[in-house]
């Protein structure tokens, strides 16, 4: 009887272990473009000279893909905070945006180890049906390009992380996740 137990425990064990090795399917641009670079520059971290040239061409990669209407497609947002700011010396809120961990999310999808701010123009309407600690996905046009500088990929030891900077968009949509 313990060897049945035993046997069927190490299939079981085994088979959880082959579900976490398939590949993605993910409906986020963000994370499709991610996981496409990683997957095409796996020598990113071997030395200091291809880590630079990697990560130069990395920048490059991210900043284009702020340009593609499907950019914010389905990324999941938290909303962080509210803040007043001046354009022209017009007054404005901006609803701020960030990436975040989701332990709901499966273990290797690799927006568990991505950071993203997007800083969205947002009007009183808007402001009044969004909320603080709040989780959502948001359309919206690029307003203000980032900063190329801005975009890090983040090595130490055996952690492997992607900054991905900060954008200005104006908001045009938003559904609570």
């Amino acid at each position: 009887m313990k060897k049945i137990f035993f046997v069927g425990l190490a299939l079981f064990l085994a088979g959880c272990g082959a579900k976490d090795n398939k590949p993605l399917t993910s409906t986020v641009f963000i994370e499709k473009q991610l996981d496409a670079f990683v997957a095409a520059n796996p020598d990113w971290a071997k030395d200091e000279a291809n880590e630079k040239a990697t990560t130069d061409k990395f920048q490059h990669e991210v900043i284009r893909w702020t340009n593609e209407p499907d950019f914010l497609a389905d990324m999941p947002l938290e909303m962080t905070e509210v803040k007043d700011t001046l354009f022209s010396e017009q007054p404005y809120k901006i609803a701020v945006f960030r990436a975040y961990n989701d332990t709901a999310r499966t273990a290797n999808s690799i927006l568990n180890y991505t950071q993203l701010e997007i800083d969205a123009l947002a009007s009183d309407a808007q402001l009044k049906e969004l909320a603080v600690g709040k989780k959502y996905t948001i359309s919206g046009n690029l307003y203000k390009q980032g900063k190329r500088g801005d975009v890090k990929y983040i090595h130490v030891a055996d952690f492997k992380g992607y900054d991905l900077g900060k954008y200005l968009f104006q908001l045009t949509g938003y559904k609570e996740k």
